[in-house]
């Protein structure tokens, strides 16, 4: 487990650290961005774990998540999901069960289920300050993979981010801030062919570390040009 996620972390520095190309969006671009914002990894914001907080969670934990993304002035895309977090090892597992619903003022859009599964690692964690102005820098990792399928076509997703915060030392009630960089990976299937693309993603968030308690509001986008950026929220009970 540790040599493999070393080897994404690795992977995901080599994408983030890739030159930009600028080039004119294609297919391939739209795939990418409709199979990560139609399943977890673009349609919740991210899940406030190990990778941002740098603690593990000492037992099973229940998050549930909400992400909203405009498509215009009226039209909106309410995202629902909830994951299941299990410690392993200095890691944790996850697994992701969602509904995409587009509200759409002509009722023309289609939702669906959407579920994912995920793993996120502690990678560094440099102490910084004294006394009361203690805090741990953290730099993570996560990686998930997507699945949806809509009436249309199927939707496979695969994201991989490097999550950067700032953790206060233990002390009742603790802010979070951080940012998350990451690529994404999505694959549509319809019944006229396949089309995949890469897409570069970010987020930035506050989460609240609390005895037996989190929650996390962040800002979140697939980049793609006339694309949206995400609000999520989430909130735990329990696990620590």
């Amino acid at each position: 487990m540790s040599r493999l996620l070393r080897l994404a972390g690795l992977a995901a520095c080599a994408a983030l650290a890739w030159p930009t190309v600028v080039h004119g969006q294609d297919s391939s671009d739209s795939a990418a961005y409709r199979a990560l914002t139609q399943t977890p990894a673009g349609a919740l914001g991210p899940l406030f774990d190990v990778s941002v907080t740098g603690e593990r969670a000492r037992s099973l934990t229940v998050h549930a998540r909400y992400g909203i993304m405009s498509f215009d002035s009226h039209e909106y895309t309410h995202d629902f999901g909830v994951s299941v977090v299990l410690p392993v090892g200095s890691a944790e597992l996850s697994a992701t069960g969602g509904y995409y619903w587009p509200n759409c003022t002509d009722n023309a859009c289609n939702s669906h289920i959407m579920a994912s599964v995920g793993v996120a690692q502690n990678l560094v964690a440099i102490p910084t300050g004294r006394g009361s102005e203690r805090a741990t820098f953290d730099v993570g990792l996560t990686a998930q993979l997507g699945f949806a399928n809509p009436s249309d076509t199927t939707l496979v997703s695969g994201a991989i981010s490097l999550p950067v915060s700032l953790v206060p030392a233990p002390r009742g009630l603790r802010l979070v801030p951080y940012v998350a960089p990451g690529v994404g990976v999505g694959l549509i299937r319809p019944d006229s062919g396949t089309e995949a693309g890469l897409q570069f993603m970010f987020a930035a968030g506050v989460g609240m570390l609390a005895p037996g308690f989190t929650a996390n509001v962040a800002l979140s986008r697939v980049f793609l040009n006339g694309g949206n950026w995400l609000v999520g929220v989430g909130f735990s009970v329990g696990g620590r």
